[in-house]
């Protein structure tokens, strides 16, 4: 009786019973590869996946048959069995059950996998040349699970593993175009590439492997422009434009000065648009205006200590975003520089300073007639003095 017993239990393991289903959560459009638990499948192996219980693909030694939800998006390893589903929707999500039936016994494994709706499947990272740009993992970071970062498919730039004490990064593939550019955070997968150029702008991806799937994600890091540049006088108002025309429901908008901690917020998923006016040094109490429909910032009364570097950071599911903005303010009369990145209230001054600049060229359009006449009316009398003796030195005159 006793022997039966753990019999039955043995067999209750080997189908997973005792196991609650492996949850499986990604974004649409994301890539993620359900892992069979197997190095190598066997010729005489029958290995079948099914989704919500109908049956989806089966190999049976090189022999294989799709059936139902299984398309172009789907891919079965022939040598682990392990199934990759790329560009997922959300009418993947439900409960995949792997069944491995062999000689030696068999196995099952199951998935609940949950798709939700966001985007495309490539982040867009926009980022300006020269900066820095952080791309995100997304996930909490278990012990045993190993991260590997590829840029453009082809070279692998970094690579952790917590329980191996493995932390690396590889700066010197590509030609060295990453040398001393890449740095990896230990406890969330992130990597931070700096000094953004051309060479390095590009398609990056990291795949998160787990004990039992793996998580696939792209970034497309692209080059928007150029640092932007402004000179105003002192006083006026001033707008840093975020380049946006909507914020998305789910962005989170940052803006920072000269690399210190977070002066302004909106955080559209949760509803909140915040001014933290004791920071930096309290340098900007009840001067700034948050736009919550494009994130754009407005400074008002500017002063010659809100010149510096301005960092505005756009996050969400969809796209990252990073923009630069160097402000010099100057108490000096100044011409303002005007750019499609800025908008700036010095309509006033600049109509004074165009008004003084006519007035000055009608004085000095005054003064050269005057003086020309002068002159022509000096040659004239001088003309008739020599006429007039002329005439009394040839006895012309009683």
């Amino acid at each position: 009786m006793k022997s039966a017993l753990i019999c039955v239990l043995f067999l209750l393991c080997a189908i997973g019973v005792f196991g609650d289903a492996e949850t499986v959560s990604v974004i649409e459009g994301e890539s993620v590869t359900l892992h069979s638990g197997v190095t190598e499948v066997q010729r005489i192996d029958v290995i079948e996946w099914r989704l919500n219980g109908n049956r989806i693909v089966r190999i049976s030694g090189d022999t294989i048959k799709t059936n139902g939800a299984y398309d172009d998006r789907m891919k079965l390893d022939k040598q682990t069995g392990d199934l990759k589903i790329t560009n997922i929707k959300t009418t993947d999500s439900g409960l995949y059950k792997l069944e491995i039936t062999s000689t030696r016994g068999s196995s099952e494994k199951t998935f609940n996998v949950s798709a939700d709706p966001s985007f495309d499947g490539v982040t867009v990272v926009g980022v300006t040349e020269g900066d820095s740009v952080v791309l995100h993992t997304d996930t909490e970071i278990l012990k045993d699970d190993e991260i590997l970062w590829r840029f453009k498919e082809t070279y692998d730039i970094a690579k952790m593993k917590k329980d191996e004490y493995i932390f690396s990064t590889y700066d010197n593939i590509a030609d060295g175009i990453f040398r001393r550019r890449l740095q990896l955070d230990h406890q969330t997968g992130n990597i931070i590439i700096s000094d953004i150029t051309l060479k390095t702008s590009g398609l990056y991806e990291v795949d998160v492997k787990r004990r039992t799937y793996t998580i696939h994600k792209a970034f497309n890091v692209t080059i928007t422009d150029r640092l932007n540049r402004l000179t105003v006088k002192e006083g006026v108002t001033v707008t840093l434009e975020s380049g946006v025309t909507e914020l998305d429901r789910d962005d989170l908008v940052r803006w920072r000065f000269e690399h210190e901690v977070v002066f302004a917020k909106i955080d559209k998923m949760a509803g909140i648009s915040s001014i933290y006016e004791d920071v930096p040094d309290g340098k900007f109490r009840g001067r700034l205006k948050l736009d919550d429909l494009t994130g754009s910032l407005t400074i008002t009364h500017t002063t010659t200590s809100d010149s510096g570097l301005y960092h505005i950071d756009i996050t969400s599911v969809r796209h990252v975003i990073f923009r630069k903005f160097f402000l010099s303010v100057s108490c000096l009369n100044d011409v303002t520089l005007i750019g499609p990145a800025f908008g700036v209230g010095v309509g006033v001054g600049a109509a004074v300073v165009l008004g003084v600049l006519l007035v000055l060229v009608a004085a000095c359009v005054i003064y050269y007639r005057h003086r020309k006449f002068q002159l022509v009316t000096r040659r004239d009398m001088e003309k008739s003095s020599e006429e007039v003796l002329e005439c009394c030195s040839g006895g012309g005159v009683l």
